[in-house]
């Protein structure tokens, strides 16, 4: 099976990929895979299973990031900003999607949520005949409108929740099919520290992941609890301005990418996690990537009660889980307190994900479908 996979990378991964693409050289584009973690994933799994698997990263036609990297970063961000400004460079680049995937003739086109392909795009794929299959990750009502009006183009959906009730109702006409997330070992494992490491992304307790206002209110308002309790948490992720006026400004500690990401994790001796705000009925079945890259670094997890943890962690054995703000509190203090019995829960944890939960489960699963959807 031959899959074109197109995803439009952020400027985070992006920077994240040049810093190490300058210090180890290369190929650019083999470093930024590597940022997208689920990606990189994907694509191995994929190829192991005799696929011919071609990932297409750009956001830019006529500055795609192999080529920007040959420019000091402050002028090649300089020049990306003007190039998105103008409607010219995205028209391009859907123009070249198209070409490439003439070029290519896969057998499915691979369009995760969040890739900013134009709906004519997909149109004009759907008119030559493409199967289009989309990984969607998010409730529809969380979705960007751009996404929103994609839906109804995709044959295939994989959902890693109970989502189908909203994407149905936002307009998706196509198969839609559970398949939760899963981890890759070679990526999220514990990673030895050096002592600037820990000093640096050291502390009793990691979130990493949004907090905007719009999305994550729920989440917001419990770790801004955890701060004026006095809880030693650091917080990565989001935008400077997104914390104005909020406590979470004095322990936030910018973006991370990447393996940046594992070391912050893997330095934690609690990883709080919450899903996304949500609708009722939307989160009966899943849990968000965090809950198995968490597992899967050997690190304590304390989640936000969701009614389909049972089906991946034993709840008490595998993973500590709170709803109120006192109940999180109250777990992180005593668990900050009990290191044994805190290491004992986080390996079995890991344990299960390598049992159960690998991405190598997951695209065996995901590959059949695909094959069902062609026939």
């Amino acid at each position: 099976m031959r899959i074109y996979l197109y995803y439009k990378v952020d400027r985070g991964y992006y920077e994240s990929a040049y810093a190490t693409w300058r210090g180890q050289g290369g190929d650019f584009n083999a470093h930024l895979l590597r940022t997208q973690h689920t990606l990189y994933s994907w694509k191995r799994e994929f190829e192991k299973l005799g696929c011919h698997v071609v990932v297409d990263m750009r956001s830019s036609a006529l500055l795609p990031q192999h080529l920007r990297a040959r420019l000091p970063l402050p002028l090649a961000q300089a020049v990306r900003a003007a190039l998105w400004g103008t409607r010219l460079d995205v028209w391009l680049l859907q123009r070249s999607i198209l070409r490439r995937i003439d070029r290519f003739r896969p057998d499915v086109v691979f369009v995760p949520l969040g890739s900013s392909i134009w709906a004519s795009t997909l149109r004009a794929l759907k008119q030559r005949g493409q199967l289009l299959v989309q990984w969607c990750g998010l409730p529809a009502g969380t979705m960007l409108a751009r996404d929103r009006i994609n839906l109804p183009y995709f044959d295939l959906i994989f959902q890693p929740a109970n989502l189908e009730a909203g994407l149905r109702a936002a307009g998706a006409t196509g198969r839609i099919a559970y398949v939760p997330i899963g981890i890759d070992p070679e990526i999220h494992r514990p990673v030895p520290l050096t002592e600037a490491e820990r000093a640096r992304y050291g502390s009793d307790v990691c979130f990493i992941g949004g907090l905007s206002s719009r999305f994550h209110q729920a989440r917001r308002q419990m770790i801004e609890y955890a701060i004026t309790q006095g809880v030693n948490i650091k917080v990565w992720g989001g935008y400077r301005e997104h914390f104005i006026g909020s406590p979470i400004l004095e322990v936030w500690q910018g973006q991370i990418w990447g393996e940046e990401q594992v070391k912050a994790l893997c330095a934690a001796k609690i990883g709080l996690n919450f899903h996304v705000d949500h609708q009722a009925g939307e989160l009966e079945r899943g849990l968000n990537l965090r809950a198995f890259e968490l597992a899967a670094c050997g690190v304590f997890q304390l989640l936000q009660r969701v009614p389909g943890v049972n089906e991946f962690f034993e709840e008490g054995k595998e993973i500590v889980c709170f709803e109120t703000r006192e109940e999180m509190l109250d777990k992180i203090r005593y668990y900050l307190g009990h290191d044994d019995e805190r290491q004992r829960i986080a390996d079995a944890a890991r344990q299960r994900v390598l049992r159960d939960h690998t991405w190598q489960q997951r695209v065996r699963v995901m590959a059949q479908l695909m094959k069902e959807a062609r026939t």
